[in-house]
């Protein structure tokens, strides 16, 4: 509703023509029927999507200069107008690529918190190794369809603007896709909520309290240490049978909540069909699991392991 204040009024009174000629052609003129027609062109142009005051109790306790403050509200804005999150609360883990925070999630989602993984602008230049993952890849749009044409591969090779752009959405839309089939499948990993520009929308993995440690925090049992061993193996195994090598898994990419594990991490898993790397990729993923669990007395060779699943996969002949 608009309100008509003192200097509304003076400013129409201002403009108006109140010479006896203009009073003239008025009296004569004929009644405008348009101006009682309600304006839709105004209507639409005034329309609250939800956003427009909107600023997360987080963004709300930075300074309003702060580029981290307009960044978060830009980015995780369009889940609280789709009404997925009600609000954006804590900063969970700060990285050089991207940020995760805990949201309060809308009831429709039926969870209680949502962790919002917002990538930066230029993540690009903080990937090590990109070569490696990027090899045999299919580029794929916002979609999931495939990218096809010269104009596309001409602009990844020089870099330009555009080829930047086309190049940091595979590597978000691919760990999101990552993260759909895998959850589908039963993998233990956080089921994927939304997905928009730079931002990921998964499960949160903790409580109001804070959010899971790391693999790599926690001092475990002998026996726990066995069980979840088998566990991450079968999740490595799983990946496999679906064509897929996580490429960077440790400790570090696992969460411990509650005895179990969650596998967490997927912009650079790679397709074991198309990627000449893949093996050695699936070797490093495995050594560096032996080598934490190792600590704890389970006993494994990385090597044997790592053909114990390629050699099936590739056939009898490889």
């Amino acid at each position: 509703m608009k309100i008509n204040t003192l200097s509304d009024e003076y400013e129409e009174f201002e403009f108006m023509d109140h010479g006896r000629t203009a009073h003239r052609k008025r009296r004569k003129a004929a009644p405008d029927k348009q101006k009682t027609q309600p304006n839709h062109l105004t209507d639409i142009q005034h329309m609250d999507d939800g956003m427009t005051n909107w600023v997360p109790s987080y963004a709300a306790s930075l300074d309003p200069r702060h580029h981290e403050r307009w960044w978060v509200i830009e980015s995780a804005g369009p889940f609280y107008r789709d009404q997925i999150i009600t609000d954006l609360t804590h900063l969970v883990k700060g990285g050089k690529e991207a940020n995760v925070y805990r949201c309060d999630a809308h009831p429709a989602t039926g969870l209680e918190f949502i962790a919002a993984k917002l990538y930066r602008p230029r993540m690009l230049r903080h990937l090590k190794n990109d070569a490696v993952y990027k090899a045999g890849r299919q580029l794929r749009d916002d979609s999931g369809k495939q990218i096809k044409g010269r104009r596309v591969k001409l602009a990844l090779r020089k870099k330009t603007t555009f080829g930047k752009s086309v190049d940091i959405q595979w590597w978000i839309g691919n760990e999101y896709r990552t993260q759909t089939l895998l959850y589908e499948v039963g993998a233990d990993v956080p089921q994927p909520v939304a997905h928009q520009g730079n931002v990921i929308l998964m499960a949160f993995i903790g409580n109001e309290y804070g959010p899971a440690p790391l693999l790599s925090e926690i001092r475990l049992e002998a026996d726990e240490a066995h069980a979840l061993f088998r566990r991450v193996m079968d999740n490595v195994a799983l990946m496999l049978d679906h064509h897929l090598v996580h490429g960077d898994l440790s400790a570090y990419n696992i969460l411990y909540w509650e005895g179990d594990i969650t596998l967490i991490d997927f912009p650079q898993m790679v397709e074991a069909r198309h990627n000449p790397h893949a093996f050695e990729l699936l070797k490093r993923d495995i050594t560096r699991v032996c080598d934490y669990f190792g600590r704890f007395g389970v006993t494994a060779d990385p090597v044997d392991l790592t053909l114990d699943l390629w050699r099936p996969y590739m056939g009898r002949d490889w």
